[in-house]
């Protein structure tokens, strides 16, 4: 399982095989790192979807921004890429004095103790999901309920990974030998 910390992805991708080929075949270096990028930037693509699709939506702000940002790094003690996929605050973000997707993605992937939210969001929201119904009578219940036993937790980015993430990260990294196998096949033809 990636590291899921803080609402973010972490997938470690051991590629000393692949560093190996390219200290043996130093010509091969190019493609290797060509196609290890591509296939990173798909695993990030992949669990972006996955992660958004399984994001509740109320304004589609958070939804909106788990994003594959980061693109990939590769360290020069140990042989391993980094993904990172994650919420940001990109376009869209904190509009009409709304918090910033970063500051409560933690808060909707794990959920919270009890606590006191504060009225108007909760009323907002009410309005739009039960309309002509009292929403500040059904606000105060859910902020009443949320104070007793808080709130349980989304985990899109767990259920991502889960249902369906890793084996697709795995599909991808391990197509990346016979692309870079047939890369070198096209520019030798």
């Amino acid at each position: 399982m990636p590291e899921v910390k803080d609402a973010f992805f972490t997938v470690d991708i051991d590629v000393s095989e692949l560093l190996r080929l390219a200290d043996a075949l130093p010509g091969v270096v190019d493609y290797i790192e060509e196609v290890m990028g591509e296939a990173m930037d798909e695993s990030g693509m992949l669990l972006t979807g996955m992660a958004a699709a399984r994001a509740p939506v109320n304004y589609g702000l958070l939804r909106s921004a788990i994003s594959w940002p980061y693109g990939f790094e590769k360290s020069s003690t140990i042989d391993e890429l980094r993904g990172l996929v994650g919420a940001g605050d990109g376009p869209g973000g904190g509009a009409a004095g709304a918090a910033m997707p970063s500051a409560y993605v933690d808060w909707v992937e794990e959920g919270t103790r009890p606590h006191w939210p504060p009225l108007a969001p909760l009323e907002m929201w009410a309005m739009r999901k039960f309309p002509g119904e009292d929403a500040l009578m059904i606000a105060k219940a859910v902020r009443a309920k949320i104070a007793r036993y808080g709130t349980q937790g989304a985990h899109m980015f767990e259920r991502a990974w889960n249902e369906g993430g890793q084996s697709g990260v795995e599909r991808i990294w391990n197509q990346v030998p016979e692309k870079v196998v047939a890369r070198l096949r096209q520019d030798a033809g």
